[in-house]
């Protein structure tokens, strides 16, 4: 039997920048793909008004629906530690390099502030690949998109690094789930 995660593809990043612009959002696509990561990471069940920030002004039924599709997807891909887990941002056909490593920078951004939102420390923690991992993705996310040239060797660069945030962001959802879970266990053992 086929998984959900085949019969339901994320939404694409331009069907949920048009329902995000139609709702008068003030979020990107992908930075809204990188917070719902960040929740999930961090604590799912801390932050249950993500919608209603998201959703921005003029909320419609579209963009509810995407948001749920993206939510639930992204959730099961996640916790499945699918290697079909992939960053929502524009592609190659729609946008430049400059714009796609602004979005790949906005997405870093999002997914910080989901994690922030979800009470995970960010900054000042305890060495461990996980706070490498983070301390990385916080330089990404300040990457600086209007010097970035349109030629092969950017298009490497920025398909290296599109590539070891999502890694990073496995790793980090794992490391936080078995942190979690020992945490749950101690605190029953005392």
């Amino acid at each position: 039997m086929a998984n959900d995660t085949q019969l339901h593809p994320l939404p694409t990043y331009t069907e949920l920048q048009e329902a995000l612009s139609k709702a008068k959002s003030n979020f990107d696509a992908a930075q809204v793909h990188g917070l719902l990561c960040g929740i999930l990471c961090g604590n799912p069940g801390v932050n249950k008004n993500w919608q209603e920030l998201i959703q921005g002004p003029k909320p419609n039924k579209n963009l509810h629906e995407l948001l749920q599709q993206l939510y639930k997807i992204s959730a099961q891909q996640l916790g499945e530690f699918s290697f079909e887990f992939q960053l929502l941002l524009p592609d190659e056909d729609d946008q430049e390099i400059p714009q796609r490593t602004e979005s790949l920078g906005l997405w870093c951004q999002g997914f910080l502030t989901g994690l922030k939102m979800s009470n995970i420390e960010i900054v000042d923690r305890e060495p461990s690949e996980v706070t490498d991992a983070l301390n990385d993705i916080i330089e990404i996310a300040q990457v600086s998109y209007e010097q970035t040239q349109t030629d092969e060797e950017s298009e490497a660069a920025y398909l290296e690094i599109m590539e070891y945030v999502r890694l990073a962001v496995l790793m980090i959802y794992q490391e936080l789930r078995e942190t979690t879970h020992k945490e749950r266990k101690n605190d029953k053992i005392h």
